[in-house]
């Protein structure tokens, strides 16, 4: 089976020239210089601080938090394995650290960071979407108005709107606002205290969990 197809590409916020590209065969290179030189990053040479091999790269993230840090998603599916592979390097790939150890056996297909603080995370696999507090130690579902087991493929975030928005595989797109995933970091306590605001009803939206019955609006 023929490989040596980009599947994602990650541009670093805070450091012109630095990208990452993931492939379809695992790989994930890194240039430090606009894509002049690359280096293959995903084979870290310390036991246990590589990536596993051979896998599909899903999606690589170059952090807007700290320069040397990059997120990176793997999927197996092609291959009948449907391990949940998520991982984070501190040093620009050079070792790897496993996260989202307690996710469910499922694909995933995308990671991304929280507009406003980097201690969260949000992952979308084959059966929907979920949150971490703690930077990727631990994870829980955020399902409330989502199709039940949504594959979740693509993941972008509206930062000033404060918005995720959620491209599904033939579910459509879904939208909510961030401010109550935010306020439960500062506070457990936060939606028992936050003010009741309408929502207009432009975009079909999904609610956090806590908030009680699920919402779902349309044009």
């Amino acid at each position: 089976m023929p490989y040596g197809t980009i599947t994602t590409i990650a541009e670093s916020p805070l450091r012109y020239s630095l990208l990452y590209v993931g492939t379809d065969d695992g790989n994930i290179q890194a240039t430090k210089d606009g894509g002049y030189t690359w280096t293959l990053v995903s084979a870290a040479p310390k036991k246990g601080s590589a990536l596993p091999q051979g896998l599909w790269v899903s999606r690589v993230i170059a952090s807007k938090y700290k320069e040397p840090r990059v997120y990176a998603s793997l999927s197996g599916y092609r291959k009948d394995d449907f391990g949940a592979y998520l991982y984070v390097s501190e040093d620009y790939g050079a070792t790897w650290s496993q996260l989202g150890k307690d996710l469910p056996s499922e694909p995933i297909n995308v990671v991304r960071e929280d507009p406003k603080n980097e201690n969260i995370l949000y992952v979308g696999t084959d059966g929907g979407l979920y949150v971490s507090f703690d930077r990727g130690q631990s994870f829980m579902a955020w399902n409330s108005g989502l199709p039940k087991s949504v594959p979740v493929h693509d993941i972008a975030i509206q930062a000033r709107d404060n918005e995720i928005i959620l491209g599904t595989h033939g579910r459509s797109l879904y939208v909510s606002k961030l401010d109550d995933i935010q306020g439960l970091y500062a506070d457990k306590d936060w939606m028992k205290k936050k003010p009741k605001v309408k929502e207009e009803p432009t975009r079909r939206r999904f609610e956090n969990e806590a908030e009680g019955e699920p919402q779902e609006e349309q044009d």
